[in-house]
């Protein structure tokens, strides 16, 4: 009985630790802006100034 307990802490250790590093991922992979979404901002202030919006 107390190794079905020991196995099944280690699935929840082993699942913690999984959603631990796919947030560690997430987090760093969108700290800073694509190619993409660098070129669209700067498109899109590019127009403003051109226009005099604020």
């Amino acid at each position: 009985m107390t190794e079905g307990i020991i196995g099944l802490e280690a699935v929840f250790f082993v699942g913690a630790f999984i959603l631990l590093v796919a947030l560690i991922y997430g987090v760093l992979r969108n700290r800073s802006p694509s190619r993409t979404e660098r070129h669209v901002a700067e498109s899109i202030v590019r127009k403003r100034y051109e226009n005099n919006e604020t």
